[in-house]
């Protein structure tokens, strides 16, 4: 009986203890979440803090320059076929009158830079004009959606829009006052953009059910117009057929054009929707399906 007892008592102690063990663990664990806590906010507050840094010291950066970057001219630049006269512009914030600025460039990387005698516009701004080569051709912007034997959907995606390669102008600006002269860094302006002048972005869609092709195409608002849209879909290198895009709406003198097309072969890879415009001038656009 005594010794009942006293395995009782041994067991409500051990009981206790227990307890005791359970709730500081249950403290322990808050704590960790707390401090857990308490780094993300820190972690979260330096990130900003860093941020607002780094965005002062580029602003900052830019006041200081005695360069503005160089800039396009949209409004004078001219562009004729796949050569152009690009207008650009800029400002020097010290400039002290007298002073000699010359604008050095090249569109070959593998070239030597070309010096021009920039134009005094007053006030610091000064103005330039170089012949560039571009080739001119359109955006694509084609979305795609595929619908599997089984009835899956895969989701809509956009085939990015490609356009010409990039093609930029590098330069750096000098300027000569008396003895000293001082360079700015080689920097890049971008002349890729100015093709759109001619050819709008061309948009369409491929509609993938199983075995049924629906394409769509829809002819630029302004610009140059399609003479042809033909597509072809090739089974590996193999050219399966060659079919025609009739023309099946016209809203406003803009054309949309459609091809509905049962395809027999299950291997078909890719198709190439090719486009002639009424210049003459024709593209292609690749689809990986």
């Amino acid at each position: 009986m005594q010794s009942d007892r006293r395995l009782f008592f041994i067991l409500v102690i051990v009981l206790i203890i227990n307890i005791s063990l359970l709730w500081k663990v249950g403290d322990l664990i808050n704590q960790v979440q707390n401090l857990r806590f308490n780094y993300n906010s820190l972690q979260s507050s330096i990130n900003s803090i860093s941020g607002n840094v780094n965005s002062s010291l580029d602003r900052f950066t830019r006041e200081q320059s005695w360069i503005t970057p160089v800039r396009v001219d949209d409004g004078k630049t001219r562009v004729q076929g796949e050569k152009g006269l690009a207008v650009l512009n800029w400002q020097i914030k010290d400039f002290v009158e007298g002073a000699e600025v010359v604008f050095h460039y090249r569109q070959n990387e593998n070239g030597e830079f070309e010096t021009v005698p920039a134009q005094n516009k007053g006030d610091g701004f000064f103005e330039v004009e170089i012949p560039f080569e571009i080739r001119v051709e359109p955006y694509w912007e084609i979305g795609v959606s595929k619908r599997t034997a089984g009835g899956t959907v895969t989701s809509e995606h956009k085939v990015k829009p490609v356009g010409p390669d990039y093609q930029s102008i590098s330069y750096y600006v000098s300027m000569k006052t008396g003895e000293v002269t001082r360079s700015s860094e080689i920097a890049y302006v971008d002349v890729a953009y100015l093709a759109k002048i001619k050819y709008e972005t061309i948009v369409g869609h491929v509609d993938i059910n199983n075995d049924r092709y629906h394409i769509s195409l829809v002819e630029p608002h302004n610009g140059s117009r399609f003479q042809s849209v033909t597509v072809k879909l090739f089974d590996g290198v193999r050219l399966i057929a060659e079919k025609a895009m009739e023309v099946r709406d016209i809203h406003d003198s803009r054309k949309t054009y459609g091809l509905d097309y049962v395809v027999d072969s299950k291997d078909l890879s890719r198709m190439v929707i090719h486009v002639e415009y009424e210049d003459g001038k024709a593209f292609d656009k690749e689809i990986f399906i």
